[in-house]
């Protein structure tokens, strides 16, 4: 399922570019995606309904997607055509993957006990672009009071953990080795 969303992302992602509308396919695509995120189970059993023929799917898409540019209407087309509809979240992550790529930039969850003050999350965002090279990070605040104190921060798929949950955790192993 992850490859056949990467495949529609990366066409529709490569007609941005070509067609200089990079910016308009990823806010018309999040808004779809936001409409959409909650009616998933819906629109795939609009995608398995035998009674639904591919004109009734193709009429659904005009009526409830007719305000998206026409790129962007073409591939939703063509997902109701191959009955992928339910497809459309799957196919957003994987678009802002490729839009944040290109344009160097990530999000990034970092965990805390407790809220951090603006001034903090500034120094993280310092801290997180001088480690990843990143040339712009949106940050979010998540208070996880599991972690006891420190920060854990995630960054796509890289994780800098400096929690004391973390250095409890590696403290239990040592004195499990010294046993």
């Amino acid at each position: 399922m992850a490859n056949i969303a990467k495949k529609y992302a990366k066409a529709l992602f490569d007609t941005a570019i070509d067609n200089n509308n990079l910016d308009l396919m990823y806010e018309e695509l999040s808004t779809i995606n936001e409409a959409v995120q909650t009616e998933t189970k819906k629109l795939k059993a609009f995608d398995e309904d035998p009674h639904k023929d591919v004109q009734q799917r193709r009429r659904f898409v005009t009526v409830v997607f007719g305000h998206a540019n026409q790129y962007l209407q073409n591939m939703l087309t063509i997902l109701a055509n191959n009955r992928h509809l339910s497809h459309i979240h799957d196919i957003y992550i994987a678009f802002v993957a490729m839009y944040n790529q290109h344009h160097n930039q990530d999000e990034a969850v970092v965990e805390s006990v407790y809220e951090l003050s603006e001034e903090d999350l500034s120094r993280m965002e310092s801290l997180i672009k001088s480690r990843t090279n990143l040339t712009k990070v949106m940050i979010t605040n998540k208070i996880n009071p599991e972690l006891i104190g420190g920060v854990r921060i995630k960054v796509g798929t890289k994780v800098m953990d400096a929690s004391i949950q973390k250095d409890l955790a590696q403290l239990e192993k040592q004195f499990i080795r010294v046993k």
